[in-house]
């Protein structure tokens, strides 16, 4: 047995000896065998050995103090601890459960909206948001934070819109359930739906930080509008036609609607004329202050529209609350509505002209009269019956004294000349292709002192066999404008003395004797302003230009071609400028009994701002003869004496 202690202590030692230094140990191992090992059967006897290979590896350690006895160990002290800290939190769990819990969660506050699902456009929504705090501790501060959709109304004196709407709750107990009741007007499309954001806001006793919960969006849908939009108008109109469009608005909401929005959008080819009522933005904005339930507004708007034949336009309505921050748009929608139109060749190819033109201004002289002349020819396959032709006259040129018909009925009390079935049998009918003439003359008053005009409005309307979605009457237009072009009107006078220059020498002038002369041109201008005015002359080669000038504008003086030019600028309706400047003249012989000319023809040019025109007039020349003398003393004499 000693001998086995022994071989133990020396394998031990060998074990420590191999850990020093590394961390992995060597080991001696021994393959399995089942080969029979000889045990001695008597003290003195000695066993046999029987040879197997040995396997060189770390020696063998003792059951205590192996490796693998020592990770057991440690297994055991994990377990333990583990299943001490279970105890632990199982001990700890119970006596929160048996006292209570003092801290808060979001997860143990509920909130939720309730009400209907479907709710008519305009009628008063009734929500309800209840809220329970399943703490164990109260929440404090609490607020209600309901937020709703566009063009949501208070049900307040004066419906103000609702945007947000902030709730105080003040204090909530633990366990506590609170209902909020909640009241607003709603507005929308038929069949849209909404949704209100609920969610609260809190504090807790020892914090000032604020928690937030938030609840699942009430949603509900738009039952029908609050409002009801019609546009009417011509299915089919010719290029160039003036048309109506009809649009009604009819309250469908139980309840008074104020500040009700309706807003147009025009296509390309529509050219906005007017509207009754006129727009309170623009020209496509009507704003209605109040509306009652069942009552109905309004709204003709007039316009030209413009386009190629087979052309589809289409005017586009919205109606609906203002945003309250900018009430020209539309914060939410109530309905909506559209009119479509088809441009059509014109039933009536109407050529208006005036003095031979066709142009929509035409520029007339003053007293002067114009003849006017309606032609009208069917442009379509049907033939039109009853057709009546109107001419609506007006302007501040226009006088009713001045009106002469060839035919038709004037009525002096409306302006208008009026051909029809009555007055003339030829517009009984108008096969296709056909046409017929109408005329009339004017003449522009005398008594107007500014920008004189007349204007001449013709309408047409005749009746076709009705079509699917096809006006019946049809209605032709066409206009044009006679401008009276202003009469700017020069004079010029010779002076001889000391008003405005000091002149000197006989008058009469005397063959050989310098005499010098003071001209002044005076310039009157007509019924409207006139600008870039040029008058131009020349002076003969006997009479000597002296570079004195005075009035308005300058004087310049050609030497070389003797040409003098005055700029008098700009001169206002009825109003007149002048110039004047000096020159000197020696007579010859040739001259004696004549009276000689100073300054040659004077020719004015000017642009009349009101017509766009270039305008003229000429004054005759100017002779020695002095403008409040005889003729005696502007003839020239031989000798002072004579």
């Amino acid at each position: 047995m000693s001998g086995i202690k022994d071989q133990d202590s020396i394998e031990e030692l060998r074990r420590r000896l191999y850990e020093r230094g590394s961390s992995e140990l060597r080991r001696e191992e021994h393959p399995l065998t089942d080969a029979p090992e000889e045990v001695p059967r008597t003290w003195g006897q000695q066993p046999t050995i029987v040879q197997e290979p040995v396997v060189q590896t770390a020696p063998l350690q003792s059951e205590d103090m192996s490796p693998r006895s020592t990770k057991r160990s440690y297994r055991m002290k994990i377990l333990f601890v583990g299943f001490a800290f279970f105890v632990l939190a199982m001990g700890i769990s119970s006596l929160f459960l048996a006292f209570g819990n003092r801290g808060i969660s979001a997860g143990n506050i509920s909130i939720a909206a309730t009400g209907p699902f479907t709710i008519g456009g305009g009628e008063e929504l009734q929500m309800q948001v209840g809220i329970t705090n399943s703490n164990t501790v109260p929440i404090e501060a609490a607020t209600l934070i309901v937020d709703y959709p566009d063009g949501t109304r208070s049900t307040s004196e004066g419906n103000p819109q609702l945007f947000t709407e902030r709730l105080s709750l003040e204090t909530i107990q633990a366990g506590e359930t609170i209902n909020v009741p909640l009241r607003a007007l709603v507005f929308g499309e038929e069949n849209q739906e909404k949704q209100v954001a609920v969610s609260i806001e809190y504090r807790v006793e020892g914090s000032n930080a604020t928690f937030f919960k938030e609840a699942e969006p009430f949603r509900f849908k738009i039952s029908s509008s609050p409002i009801v939009v019609r546009a009417d108008a011509l299915k089919k109109i010719s290029s160039g036609q003036e048309t109506n469009v009809k649009l009604t608005i009819v309250s469908n909401s139980p309840s008074p609607l104020s500040e009700i929005l309706v807003k147009a959008e025009y296509p390309t080819g529509f050219d906005f004329t007017r509207s009754e009522p006129a727009p309170v933005y623009g020209k496509n904005a009507w704003l209605i202050e109040d509306l009652k339930p069942e009552q109905e507004k309004e709204i003709t708007i007039t316009g030209v529209v413009v386009g190629k034949e087979t052309d589809e336009y289409a005017i586009n309505f919205t109606v609906g609350v203002p945003a309250e921050r900018d009430n020209q748009t539309l914060a939410s929608i109530f309905a909506t509505s559209q009119t479509e139109f088809e441009i059509e060749q014109p039933f009536l190819d109407i050529q208006l002209e005036i003095e031979g033109s066709s142009e929509s201004e035409v520029v007339a002289q003053p007293g002067k009269r114009s003849n006017v002349s309606i032609e009208l020819e069917n442009t379509l396959d049907d033939t039109l019956y009853d057709i009546s032709a109107e001419v609506q006259l007006s302007g501040n040129a226009f006088s009713i004294y001045e009106v002469g018909p060839s035919s038709g009925y004037f009525d002096s009390s409306k302006s208008t000349i009026t051909w029809d079935v009555s007055n003339t049998g030829s517009l009984r009918q108008l096969s296709p292709g056909s046409s017929k003439n109408l005329t009339f003359s004017v003449e522009p008053s005398g008594n107007i002192s500014r920008t004189p005009q007349i204007n001449i409005n013709v309408n047409v309307r005749a009746r076709r066999v009705s079509e699917n979605e096809v006006a019946e009457e049809l209605i032709g237009t066409a206009a044009s404008v006679i401008k009276v072009v202003s009469s700017p009107n020069i004079r010029s006078e010779v002076a001889h003395g000391d008003e405005i220059f000091v002149d000197s020498g006989p008058v009469p002038p005397v063959v050989g004797l310098a005499t010098t002369y003071t001209i002044s041109m005076l310039l009157e201008n007509g019924s409207n302003d006139i600008t870039d005015v040029i008058v131009s002359a020349s002076l003969p080669a006997y009479v000597v230009w002296l570079d004195q000038t005075a009035g308005a504008g300058t004087i310049e003086y050609n030497p070389t071609t003797r040409a003098i030019e005055w700029a008098a600028g700009s001169v206002n309706a009825n109003s007149e400028v002048y110039a004047s400047f000096q020159v000197s003249m020696v007579p010859l012989p040739l001259q004696v009994g004549t009276t000689p000319t100073l300054l040659s023809e004077q020719r004015i040019r000017a642009v009349d701002r009101f017509t766009e025109t270039v305008v003229r007039d000429t004054n005759p020349a100017v002779t020695t003869k002095l403008w409040n003398g005889t003729i005696e003393e502007g003839t020239v004499r031989a000798t002072e004496d004579d």
